[in-house]
């Protein structure tokens, strides 16, 4: 459902425990400050994926190697 960027935002973004509505909120204050149009557009689509969720299979999600850079 959500591709490796944009699980990486959430992952940026929920701290210890994935929470929907805290990420969605803090992802919502943060568009303002992204100047990088195509970001943007990632984030607001993090948004309405995750909107799209229930909170329990939003915390069920893998994020153990979002950001994981190893074999860039």
């Amino acid at each position: 459902m959500f591709t490796n960027e944009e699980l990486a935002i959430i992952k940026m973004y929920s701290g210890f425990s994935p929470d929907r509505n805290r990420v969605i909120t803090a992802l919502h204050h943060s568009l303002p400050l992204i100047e990088d149009t195509e970001i943007q557009d990632t984030v607001n689509t993090v948004i309405r994926k995750a909107n799209a969720m229930t909170e329990e299979s939003f915390a069920a999600l893998d994020l153990s190697s979002a950001l994981d850079t190893e074999g860039l």
